[in-house]
């Protein structure tokens, strides 16, 4: 009996045996690198391939500029308007709904004056935009004077080989000049000349730049514009550096 028991335990040492050397001789796939995420997951399915993403359009954020409207306005000519620079840049028109202003870029000011004259009709294509205060202001695209039409071009070059005139001016401080957003941007002097100022330069020295403070101005007067027009004859004159009680400033 004890014999036929040790040929059974043999036979089932042989087999076994047998079948883990034909395990080990079959080929194994190779092993990924298992970093963290895999051994706390364990394996994971294939995952299917990334779709290519659309590229952005409306329905994705991006907005685009929307079309300007324009619309034809109808009327008289009151009297022309000038800007803070003594360049006239608009027209009083009125209409059958009340006066209306109507900008235009300074460079057309000799074509439309000499021909939109107070109380002639003229027909004018446009677009309404707010100013920086929130008012409602009508832009000049072409207007028609009497068949005449006259459109928004682009300003003539200045010619290069004008010079610009040094001027070195020592004067009081007639008043202050203001922007249409009322802000300081440069005075008037008691000689006549009209200084200009960036905002923030005017801004630094507001606590200065009093009436009857005598200062000394160095710059260049600024060449007349192609095609603008001016309201006064009055001598601009961009700063380099300014004086005021004896310290020089850079104007930049």
């Amino acid at each position: 009996m004890k014999e036929q028991l040790n040929k059974v335990w043999m036979t089932a040492v042989l087999v076994t045996g047998f079948f883990v050397a034909e395990a080990q001789q079959l080929p194994q796939p190779p092993k990924a690198p298992a970093g963290p995420e895999m051994l706390a997951r364990g394996p994971q399915p294939p995952r299917p391939p990334k779709e290519p993403k659309a590229p952005a359009g409306p329905e994705q954020g991006m907005r685009p500029e929307e079309p300007v409207k324009l619309t034809t306005l109808k009327g008289t000519v009151v009297n022309p308007v000038a800007n803070d620079r003594f360049e006239y840049n608009g027209l009083l028109v009125k209409t059958a709904n009340g006066n209306t202003q109507v900008l235009f870029p300074p460079h057309l000011g000799e074509q439309i004056l000499a021909k939109a004259k107070s109380g002639s009709a003229v027909t004018i294509t446009g677009f309404e935009r707010s100013n920086p205060e929130g008012k409602p202001e009508f832009r000049l695209v072409t207007v028609n004077v009497n068949g005449t039409l006259i459109s928004d071009t682009p300003p003539v070059a200045p010619q290069l080989s004008v010079a610009h005139e040094q001027k070195s001016i020592t004067a009081k401080i007639k008043e202050l000049n203001y922007s249409p957003q009322k802000e300081v941007n440069g005075f008037t002097l008691s000689s006549g000349e009209r200084v200009n100022l960036p905002p923030h330069m005017a801004s630094q020295l507001s606590n200065q730049l009093k009436a009857g403070t005598e200062v000394v101005v160095n710059g260049f007067a600024e060449p007349k514009r192609p095609g603008v027009v001016y309201s006064q004859n009055v001598t601009m004159i961009a700063a380099q550096t300014i004086s005021i009680n004896g310290q020089a400033y850079l104007v930049r």
